[in-house]
């Protein structure tokens, strides 16, 4: 009885020490992240905007999804936003998620040189966006840009601004973001690496080299980060704004959802938060959907495998 009692205290300690530890991260969640989404929900159902700033004043339930109602048949920009960011989340799963595949796996190779093309690989995902926001613009300058000069050598009559041509212009801006991997392909490699060599050695017993260990061995026993990683890319995605804005500025068709989110509560001059935090619900809503989708994917494909 007395180890029994003896055992249930260092339990209780054991609970009590890992609550206490996490006790800050949980108060930092509820503080800031929390309270923040209740507030972004709530106030999608009242009137909020130049008229009455600081007190926020509740639609009644006659009238609850008004800002709704706008956001989905009367302003204009919402159904564009909403197809690129889709485009966009979609591009980021079929583009950036194989890409940093193929890197991470070839770097696992450990061929000559392979730490410094690692090193310059990433470079580019320190930089802020804002930055390379600003070189792509000089990249797709009509004038004197490095595109701009590739297609006067097929078509010299050329003038036009790529940025500001429908259709090209999307997969200009998809180019400025979707190369640079560097964070989920370091994420990847660390997984590859974490692989028990003993699982490599037996699969070189059993005759699998070359293509088919990746695709047998390393692709399955890394799918959890793999499912991981193209939740962060199908997000980012969703959520692009750095290079609408600094590219663009969401001009000939590129608005994406966060941008029209800051054109609605900054850019307006009627400072409509109430329906800009109406289309924030729509965000949040649509990354939990993405979330759930990719989550899906991975399952039903594990389902398969079984």
């Amino acid at each position: 009885m007395t180890k029994q009692n003896t055992m249930k205290t260092r339990k209780t300690q054991r609970q009590r020490f890992i609550f206490l530890f996490l006790l800050p991260t949980l108060a930092c969640f509820f503080l800031f992240y929390f309270y923040s989404v209740v507030t972004i929900f709530a106030t999608s159902f009242t009137k909020w905007d130049y008229t009455n700033l600081t007190n926020p004043e509740f639609l009644g339930f006659d009238n609850l999804f008004a800002n709704y109602k706008y956001i989905f048949t009367e302003y204009p920009f919402f159904k564009e936003a909403l197809r690129n960011s889709i485009v966009w989340a979609i591009i980021g799963v079929v583009v950036q998620v194989p890409l940093a595949l193929t890197v991470a796996i070839a770097l696992s190779k450990k061929l000559p040189g392979w730490k410094v093309s690692r090193n310059l690989y990433i470079i580019p995902s320190i930089i802020s966006s804002a930055a390379m926001g600003l070189i792509f613009l000089q990249i797709y300058n009509p004038n004197y840009g490095v595109v701009n000069q590739i297609i006067r050598l097929f078509n010299p009559n050329f003038t036009d601004a790529v940025l500001l041509t429908p259709g090209l212009n999307i997969i200009a801006m998809t180019c400025a973001y979707i190369f640079f991997a560097g964070t989920s392909t370091i994420m990847i490699l660390g997984q590859i690496f974490a692989i028990p060599q003993e699982i490599q050695e037996a699969a070189i017993l059993d005759g699998i080299s070359g293509w088919r260990r990746e695709w047998y061995i390393t692709i399955p026993m890394i799918k959890e980060t793999i499912k991981t990683v193209s939740v962060m890319a199908a997000t980012s995605g969703f959520l692009l704004y750095n290079e609408v804005f600094f590219l663009t500025n969401g001009a000939a068709g590129t608005k994406s959802i966060s941008f029209i989110i800051r054109e609605l509560a900054v850019s307006s001059s009627r400072t409509q938060y109430a329906r800009a935090n109406t289309i924030g619900v729509i965000q949040i809503l649509g990354g939990m959907l993405i979330i759930l989708c990719i989550n899906l994917i991975y399952s039903e494909r594990k389902s398969r495998k079984g």
